[in-house]
């Protein structure tokens, strides 16, 4: 039995509303995202006050004594541009949205050596990842893209 028809607009309205956002950014909007590198360290010491919030998220998942943000970096790319940052190690992290949406975002992730992935970033949580060996601790990079 066909839809009534105010039943149909009704649910061609409600699909286009919610492809409206998605088709917006990924058409021309940029989308900004922080990279936050932080060492984490087993060796006794304190937790940087800037890396607070991701204590917050890192501490039942990760074990650690000191925690020491080494960069911040603020950076806006439209779909399918590609992101780099340059780890203190001298290796990259580069990244790639693929798709923006209502949800949050899908990006490709290339950690030189060590992580390399599609993974959908839910809007306003991150995307942690472990990265490589770094002096006496280990470098974690958190991804995030606006709430």
């Amino acid at each position: 039995m066909p839809l009534p028809r105010t039943a149909l607009l009704l649910l061609l309205g409600t699909l286009a509303a919610l492809w409206a956002p998605r088709q917006a950014e990924a058409a021309g909007g940029a989308i900004r995202f922080t990279v936050t590198v932080l060492e984490v360290s087993g060796n006794p010491g304190k937790v940087d006050p800037r890396a607070a919030r991701l204590h917050a998220l890192l501490k039942a998942k990760i074990r650690y004594e000191s925690l020491k943000v080494l960069a911040v970096t603020r950076v806006s790319l439209k779909v399918d541009d590609i992101g780099q940052v340059r780890l203190p190690t001298g290796k990259s992290f580069r990244f790639r949205p693929i798709d923006a949406g209502p949800s949050g975002v899908l990006v490709a992730v290339d950690m030189q050596g060590t992580a390399q992935g599609d993974f959908r970033i839910p809007r306003g949580k991150p995307l942690i990842l472990g990265g490589p060996s770094y002096k006496e601790g280990q470098l974690v990079v958190v991804l995030e893209a606006p709430a």
